[in-house]
């Protein structure tokens, strides 16, 4: 059995738009309103959000968490295998626990 780290996916802020079904704006302007926590960025200043960000802003918009939209995005940025993406989704999930 191989001890593979898990490798933590980042989102742009389109994509958590895209998993919430709202617009970039509607984000910017609930992070500005402080509805939405402010985001990390990276070294280039952009916005990052982590896969635990995503759970938590699904939990803030609808109060619960839907893994379909993720998993499909994660898939659009190339992960391909479905065991890896249960794994992540199941430990990103196992830390909210």
């Amino acid at each position: 059995m191989t001890n593979k780290k898990l490798t933590e996916p980042i989102f742009t802020r389109s994509d958590v738009a895209q998993i919430l079904n709202v617009s970039p704006l509607t984000i910017a302007n609930r992070e500005k309103n402080k509805k939405y926590p402010d985001p990390k960025r990276d070294l280039n200043k952009y916005r990052i959000y982590t896969l635990n960000d995503v759970l938590n802003l699904q939990l803030i918009t609808y109060s619960y968490i839907d893994t379909k939209p993720i998993i499909s995005i994660l898939y659009d940025k190339g992960f391909r295998d479905t065991k890896l993406l249960g794994e992540i989704i199941d430990q990103a999930m196992s830390k909210r626990a």
